[in-house]
């Protein structure tokens, strides 16, 4: 077990939800009863990088994800996600994505520009071939994981590392029946395809030292909106594109940002059905009344 995942776990539920709020070190050290010395040493130890890093990380990740999806200013994605000024924030984005704020937005564009004309020249794409379920809001538990990653395309995610996964779960004798995700970690045109990451996963009852390429991951819980996809997985792409527009139309509710997860009702997975019925998950944040 992952030392001190007991006091890690609830935390990063906190920081995950709380991100535009007061996250620093002796903050949260004080959150956890800790000191702040024994608080980085457990991050350290436990998830390889430093309380501070981690948040900007995940700051960043979310103003990334808003800047593909909304036309809402840089200053305000920037405060909303905790950052305190916007020269700040300019030069944690530009050493983190390589860009400036400004010029990833117009990369952006130049990627959507590309991705829309390579559609309308594919007639396979142009038919959509799946159905999905109105949106609606529900609030999901926190999870431990076993995953397997991809980077790259998420439409060329391998059938084998379901299955690597699945031999793995049964060697180790895991309780069935499976419960099986797939957690995209990035956003297509935000993120290269080739440097796209993916985790196959089923969920277990606890954190575990890892094995090979099975890790452990904490999925902390929160509310979603759920959308249910019927099709073959090669449609998830355009699904993707249906759905946005009905999850931020959501009265009450408002779209944050990723991991978007996918609960796959097949057991065990397989990629090549026609049909398959996927629950799509992604992380909101409910609004005050009147805002």
């Amino acid at each position: 077990m992952i030392e001190g995942w007991s006091t890690l776990a609830p935390l990063l539920g906190h920081i995950h939800t709380h991100l535009d709020g007061d996250l620093r070190l002796a903050t949260l050290a004080r959150r956890a009863g800790l000191t702040p010395f024994q608080l980085h040493r457990l991050f350290v130890a436990g998830l390889h990088e430093t309380p501070k890093a981690a948040v900007t990380r995940l700051r960043l990740a979310r103003c990334a994800f808003r800047m593909a999806i909304e036309d809402a200013s840089l200053l305000t994605i920037a405060l909303d996600a905790g950052f305190k000024n916007p020269e700040t924030f300019t030069r944690a984005f530009q050493r983190h994505y390589g860009r400036t704020p400004t010029a990833y937005r117009r990369w952006l564009a130049a990627q959507r520009g590309t991705w829309r004309n390579e559609r309308l020249s594919d007639p396979v794409r142009a038919t959509p071939g799946f159905a999905l379920s109105t949106s609606k809001l529900v609030s999901l538990k926190a999870m431990h994981l076993a995953c397997v990653r991809h980077v790259g395309p998420y439409e060329a995610v391998p059938q084998a590392i379901f299955d690597e996964l699945e031999a793995w779960a049964n060697a180790r004798r895991q309780p069935g029946p499976f419960i099986w995700m797939g957690i995209g970690h990035d956003a297509p045109g935000a993120v290269p395809h080739e440097q796209l990451r993916f985790d196959a996963a089923i969920v277990v009852p606890g954190p575990f030292q890892a094995q090979g390429r099975v890790q452990h991951r904490f999925l902390p819980g929160g509310d979603v909106s759920l959308t249910t996809h019927a099709g073959s997985f090669d449609t998830l792409p355009q699904a993707y594109e249906a759905l946005l527009p009905q999850v931020l139309a959501m009265r009450g509710v408002q779209l944050v940002g990723l991991p978007a997860m996918e609960f796959y009702h097949g057991t065990p997975v397989n990629t090549a059905l026609a049909i398959n019925r996927t629950d799509i998950a992604l992380p909101v944040r409910r609004l005050a009344a009147g805002g």
